[in-house]
């Protein structure tokens, strides 16, 4: 659904055929009527036409709902624009199963900030003192700063992993990457690829998603994917499988009706090396189906096995197909 048509449906200024469209969205699922009450709510409280701002403010309601988060007993309480900006000094402490790179540096502020970076080609998995599970692909890393985990969870990627985020509604776990998105969750589990110069990917397994792009706030839930095509900066949003979306964290990787091509490309990602496709190999069966990764050798006889394809060792980086 298209969440500038929700506003025009609550702000009264929908045609006939949106009206239409907006009620069989909200009749879909009950999240969908929950926000759609939330909006109307808000709008009559106002007393004015709602806006984009007001849509992301009850996203977050909205959300805190799904997840059922018990209320605090403060009764004081604090207001969610005091807990984004009010930053406390704190080390983030970490555990971890692979190999990882650890650096420490400074920023102008003079705070630490510390990097965590798989190897060339290997992946690992680590799990952030908040409850939530990282699983990064070779050749990966994150950043974050000494304030995680106090008014907010930030972190910087740049490669790709897998997180499954531990809920909590008061402070909000935010992914830049290296083409300026910001990937903002409360608690679900989902797939970020962000590498320079190239498309950035989202695809998210269970839960809800918003990213946020040049002030503006797309929403995805389980089942769907966000691709940011950066040299058109179009973005595109479809239908992804859960087994695809989770593969990180399985160490399964997931193929439906691949070509060789398209095979090429997900070992490219998933060993952080180079694949040439000779053009023998487009006559190679199409492969669907699930891959344990029990090692790249005995990954590829299992497609040669499969489809057809022929493989050899270029050198030690690269492998072609044919």
């Amino acid at each position: 659904m298209n969440w500038e048509t929700i506003l025009n449906y609550v702000n009264g200024e929908s045609s006939t055929e949106e009206v239409q469209q907006v009620v069989d969205w909200a009749n879909e699922q009950t999240e969908h009527r929950y926000l759609l009450t939330y909006l109307e709510r808000r709008k009559k409280q106002l007393e004015q036409p709602l806006k984009q701002n007001d849509i992301d403010e009850q996203w977050l309601h909205l959300l805190d709902r799904i997840f059922e988060l018990p209320k605090s007993n403060n009764k004081k309480g604090f207001q969610r624009s005091h807990l984004i900006t009010g930053i406390a000094a704190s080390l983030l402490l970490f555990c971890f199963l692979g190999w990882f790179y650890v650096q420490k540096t400074k920023n102008q502020a003079n705070s630490s900030i510390q990097t965590l970076q798989s190897a060339q080609n290997v992946g690992g998995r680590l799990t952030l003192p908040d409850g939530t599970k990282v699983f990064m692909a070779p050749n990966s890393k994150i950043s974050y700063a000494n304030s995680f985990g106090f008014a907010k969870r930030e972190i910087q990627l740049t490669g790709e992993a897998f997180f499954d985020v531990k809920h909590d509604a008061h402070k909000p776990f935010i992914i830049h990457t290296a083409s300026h998105l910001a990937v903002t969750v409360l608690g679900t589990s989902f797939n970020v690829y962000s590498r320079p110069k190239a498309n950035t990917e989202v695809k998210v397994a269970t839960g809800l998603v918003g990213i946020t792009e040049n002030n503006h706030t797309h929403y995805l839930k389980a089942g769907q994917q966000f691709i940011y095509q950066l040299n058109r900066r179009k973005i595109t949003i479809k239908q992804v499988n859960a087994h695809d979306a989770s593969s990180l964290q399985n160490q399964t990787l997931f193929f439906k009706d691949d070509n060789a091509n398209e095979i090429a490309e997900k070992l490219q990602r998933w060993y952080n090396i180079k694949v040439e496709v000779q053009p023998s190999a487009s006559r190679r069966a199409r492969f669907s189906g699930e891959m344990k990764d029990t090692g790249i050798d005995k990954l590829l006889n299992g497609l040669s096995y499969a489809t057809g394809l022929h493989y050899r060792y270029k050198n030690q980086h690269t492998v072609i197909l044919f």
